[in-house]
């Protein structure tokens, strides 16, 4: 068996994506403990640049991939459902700021899609790209599904998802310090608001009471946008 056919072989069993994605997020742990937790050194960044790489090397196709981590897929929904605890846990201040919360959830959703898409649309990218940015911000599964009811490409929103996750996991806490911005609540329900997953796994590290406010922002920004936004874009087209 020569050295394509093996790696053609490797590539197209599922097992090997499901085994490499798991691997490469423990490597990526191991390393940003290693590192004392420097945010450029996310595990989710150093998986994610281990996978690209031997997916580029190995020319697998996303659809390829993605069916070999299925279950994982499946088992994002029962770990969102998770973060409820620190939410139950800080339910009465939440409660004690509904209005601000829901105002900010509007206004700050509205404006983030706004910049995303005027951007493009200035660069002149084609319609698909720009539907498929308006998904940004919102957690992979949701960006899945709302993405093909919008007429999107799938695979770039979820590309689009990883990075702004990314961005704001690298750059939150820099800009947090910048603005002086120093309440936990505000810090955490940015980062999930923009930042969706990637940006709750790093207010979790900042505090319970962000990780509670950054669960809810993710949560309920994900359900406005699958909502609405098929809705909106229905009557703009």
């Amino acid at each position: 068996m020569n050295i394509d056919a093996l790696i053609e072989y490797i590539s197209s069993t599922p097992l090997t994506w499901l085994l490499l994605t798991l691997g490469s997020f423990k490597i990526g742990i191991i390393v940003y403990e290693k590192f004392n937790k420097q945010t450029l050194l996310q595990p989710i960044i150093i998986s994610y640049l281990f996978i690209i790489s031997i997916i580029v090397f190995t020319d697998t196709s996303y659809a390829e991939y993605f069916k070999g981590v299925e279950i994982i897929h499946f088992f994002l929904g029962p770990a969102t459902v998770a973060l409820a605890l620190p939410l139950y846990k800080n339910l009465k201040y939440i409660k004690s700021l509904f209005v601000p919360i829901l105002v900010t959830l509007v206004v700050a959703g509205v404006f983030s899609i706004l910049i995303a898409v005027g951007l493009l649309w200035v660069l002149g990218a084609e319609l698909p790209t720009i539907l498929s940015m308006t998904t940004k911000s919102i957690t992979a599964p949701i960006a899945i599904i709302t993405s093909e009811q919008i007429g999107a490409i799938p695979s770039l929103a979820v590309g689009f998802v990883i990075i702004t996750g990314i961005i704001g996991a690298l750059f939150g806490t820099a800009l947090f310090k910048f603005m002086n911005i120093k309440h936990d609540t505000s810090k955490g329900f940015a980062l999930g608001l923009i930042s969706h997953g990637i940006g709750t796994a790093r207010a979790i590290e900042i505090s319970e009471k962000a990780a509670a406010f950054s669960a809810l922002a993710m949560g309920i920004g994900g359900i406005l946008t699958a909502v609405f936004l098929p809705l909106i874009i229905q009557f703009i087209f």
